[in-house]
C-alpha cells in the first residue's frame, strides 16, 4: 500500500541512496553526503531565484517504511521576478515502482493546487553541476513524466560531455603567428582568450573546485569547462583546440585530472562533438531539459 506522507529528518539516510543511485548513473564516481542534501532541502544558495522562494516542500511516497520516490517543490512569493510561481526542483523514483511514482506525481499536483498554482511544466535541478532535466539513462523517469501529462519540449536538449584531462599535452607554440593568450576572471570561472592584433577569436572559461570548498569529497579532481567558442572564420585552424589545452593545463596545476561540461544541440551539429574526441571526451548523458505540461 503506497502512503504519502513529508519528508523527515529520520528518512535522510534513504532519501541519500535514492538521489545517489540515479546520480551513479550520470558521472562515474559522483555522490553527495547526506549533511549537503539536507542543507539544499534548505536553502540553495547558488541560486538567486532561491531569494525569492517563499514555500519548500518535500514530499515522498512510501511502501512500509521505504521510500519509493520523492519530490521537491518550490513556491516563489508573488512579486517575485521569475516566470514560473512554482516548480518541481527535482523529482526521483526507483524503476519498476510506478504505482509510488504515479501517486508521487499526483500529491505533487494536489500540493501545487493547495498553493494555487499550475504547473506548466518541468525541468528538474538536482544539486550537481552540468546535469539538469531527465538524461536518457532515466527512462523511468521519462515514462512518468509522460504519464504524468508532460511532453518534452523539442529545444531543450543537451548533451553532457567529459573524460580524463592526463593524457592531453601542454599547449605548446600557437598555431598561426601573432596569437597570443589572455587568462582573466570569466563569468563562471578562469577565462582563456586568444587574442589576434588585440581582437577576441576564441576563448574558453574553466572551474577548478567542484566540491564547492569541500563538502562535495567525491568531486574532487572534477573540472568544469564552459564558454568554449571560436568566431566562425577562425575555426578548423587549431585555435580552439590551443586555447582549451591552456585551460587544461591550468586545470592540471590545480590537481584536476577530470572534467565536465554542457554541450547544446547547434555545437553539436556544428561539429563540436568531432573537436571534443580529438581530446578523448565523449557523451556521458544526453537530456531533455524542460518538459512541458499537457492536457490529458
Amino acid at each position: 500500500m503506497i502512503r504519502i506522507d513529508d519528508f523527515q529528518k529520520s528518512q535522510l539516510e534513504q532519501l541519500q541512496h535514492l538521489m545517489n543511485s540515479h546520480i551513479d548513473s550520470l558521472i562515474p564516481g559522483w555522490v553527495l553526503p547526506a549533511e549537503y542534501i539536507a542543507s539544499r532541502l534548505r536553502a540553495n544558495p547558488s541560486e538567486r531565484a532561491d531569494t525569492w522562494v517563499a514555500e519548500r516542500s518535500t514530499i515522498v511516497a512510501l511502501d512500509g517504511d521505504q521510500i519509493q520516490a520523492a519530490v521537491h517543490l518550490l513556491r516563489y512569493q508573488e512579486d517575485a521576478p521569475v516566470e514560473i510561481k512554482a516548480s518541481f526542483e527535482w523529482i526521483l523514483a526507483w524503476p519498476n515502482e510506478p504505482a509510488a511514482a504515479n501517486s508521487l506525481i499526483a500529491a505533487a499536483h494536489d500540493r501545487l493546487d493547495r498553493w494555487q498554482v499550475r504547473l506548466e511544466g518541468i525541468g528538474i535541478d538536482l544539486p550537481i553541476p552540468v546535469c539538469v532535466g531527465i538524461p536518457d539513462v532515466w527512462p523511468h523517469m521519462s515514462e512518468l513524466f509522460e504519464k504524468g501529462g508532460y511532453a518534452p519540449d523539442r529545444d531543450s536538449y543537451e548533451a553532457v560531455y567529459g573524460g580524463s584531462l592526463d593524457h592531453i599535452p601542454p599547449p605548446g607554440h600557437p598555431p598561426i603567428e601573432g596569437l597570443e593568450i589572455k587568462r582573466t576572471m570569466g563569468k563562471f570561472g578562469t577565462r582563456f582568450t586568444a587574442l589576434l592584433d588585440g581582437k577576441e577569436v576564441s576563448r574558453c572559461e574553466c572551474y577548478a573546485d567542484l566540491t564547492q570548498g569541500g563538502r562535495l569529497p567525491a568531486l574532487a579532481n572534477w573540472s568544469e569547462l564552459s564558454e568554449i567558442e571560436t568566431a566562425d572564420e577562425w575555426r578548423n585552424k587549431g585555435i580552439g583546440a590551443w586555447v582549451v589545452k591552456h585551460a587544461i593545463h591550468w586545470l592540471r596545476l590545480a590537481g584536476c585530472d577530470r572534467c565536465v561540461f554542457s554541450v547544446g544541440p547547434e555545437d553539436e551539429e556544428a561539429g563540436a562533438a568531432r573537436f571534443y574526441s580529438r581530446f578523448g571526451w565523449e557523451p556521458f548523458v544526453r537530456e531533455r531539459k524542460w518538459w512541458t505540461r499537457r492536457e490529458l
